[in-house]
């Protein structure tokens, strides 16, 4: 149903993997063109993978629903389908890409030039230089996702992931905004069965996360800036099919000889993870502000 009752809709993709992005009309898939040794390795990782999300309901990693090879005019070409984390009916107004990384962490003049663009670490420093700020339950439940879903990842020798992050200003309210939303932005109650809000994902539990699923928020966290600013905020684990391999070795050394290798974004799998834990819960997300804005 959510595949061919209405057209899809295309994405832009701001990555470097040439990858082709679709989103089904009614938000809950998207739809994403990978490469055969990303299929393979897909295909490799998903016993351990689908154990894990089974013993581990609250996770930020991706949700993949099925993998396909669509063979046209001689070539093949391979679909992967997953959860999507970004609701179209609530405007996000700004979204990064983060990997704890500082090296070339910077959206691209063609990024930043499109009406939504999708910015990078150094942006996030510059634009939310004080972070953004969660209750301490809220931030507990956070962290402990994401550093269990970076354990998985390590286990898996996964690295180059990043965290996709949209982040929605309350007081600039905007739901609904025909620019992002096609057609009934209200999503079917039967559908919630396989969408995972971000609330659900760090909370887990069925029935409390229900509560807090309105239609007002699709259950995005509710953050604040420094400010006292009302955010809500949803996020993904995106871009695990990356296995450290030979080649991804070899790139890590060379730019380890010109540049600071500590910075680079392509890592060893135990210094990725504990880099990007590092940037989340220290620059990132933070606990509870209680001094007063001046």
């Amino acid at each position: 149903y959510s595949l061919v009752n209405e057209p899809l809709i295309e994405l832009a993709n701001p990555g470097a993997s040439g990858s082709l992005f679709y989103l089904t009309s009614d938000d809950e898939f998207i739809i994403k063109t990978v490469q055969h040794k990303e299929a393979k390795f897909l295909q490799r990782l998903l016993p351990g993978y689908y154990m894990n999300l089974n013993q581990n309901p609250r996770t930020l990693l991706p949700k993949f629903y099925g993998l396909y090879c669509i063979q046209t005019g001689g070539f093949n070409i391979r679909l992967v389908v997953m959860n999507n984390v970004l609701p179209r009916s609530v405007k996000m107004h700004y979204k990064y890409d983060l990997k704890g990384s500082t090296y070339k962490r910077r959206a691209s003049r063609k990024e930043r030039e499109k009406g939504r663009p999708t910015y990078k670490d150094l942006d996030f420093q510059d634009m939310h230089e004080e972070g953004l700020y969660f209750d301490t339950e809220t931030y507990n439940n956070l962290m402990k996702t994401l550093q269990r879903d970076c354990r998985v990842l390590e286990s898996f020798k996964i690295m180059d992931y990043s965290l996709l992050l949209g982040v929605h200003v309350l007081d600039h309210r905007e739901v609904g905004d025909p620019g992002q939303t096609g057609g009934d932005n209200r999503r079917n109650i039967g559908q919630r069965v396989l969408y995972s809000t971000a609330m659900e994902s760090i909370q887990g539990d069925g029935k409390a996360a229900e509560a807090v699923t309105t239609d007002d928020t699709m259950g995005g966290i509710p953050a604040k800036t420094y400010k006292d600013e009302k955010l809500l905020i949803f996020l993904g684990i995106i871009d695990i099919l990356q296995s450290y391999r030979f080649i991804k070795k070899l790139e890590h050394s060379w730019k380890a000889l010109v540049y600071d290798g500590d910075s680079v974004s392509v890592h060893r799998p135990g210094f990725y993870a504990s880099r990007f834990l590092k940037f989340m819960s220290t620059r990132v997300f933070r606990k509870n502000q209680r001094k007063s804005a001046s």
